[in-house]
């Protein structure tokens, strides 16, 4: 019993950083579309990939802690969609509140 006890949840955390590295990659596709559509062209490609990375492990981690959605009845297709819109939200609002200007204007 012991063993399997051990095998349940070491499957729990390969489950868990499965779905953490998909939500990374996610967030840094997303974030890494949104920076060149925006007007200014973005930070940098990488900039724009960790801010997505850091945009959707955070919107994961706000909507888990204030359990504003519910996760579990949508797995990790739930998760992907919310670390997207974490990555959207936190490349747009750091364009925004850093106003960067495109070098043509």
């Amino acid at each position: 019993m012991r063993t399997r006890s051990v095998c349940h949840g070491t499957r729990s955390i390969y489950g868990n950083l499965t779905d953490l590295a998909l939500q990374i990659i996610a967030g840094a596709i997303a974030a890494g579309l949104v920076g060149r559509a925006m007007r200014s062209g973005g930070f940098g490609i990488l900039v724009d990939l960790i801010i997505g990375v850091i945009g959707a492990i955070l919107a994961n981690f706000v909507v888990s802690f204030f359990a504003l959605f519910n996760l579990t009845r949508f797995g990790l297709v739930g998760e992907l969609i919310v670390a997207i819109i974490g990555a959207i939200l936190l490349v747009v609002l750091l364009h925004l509140v850093t106003g960067r200007r495109s070098a043509s204007a």
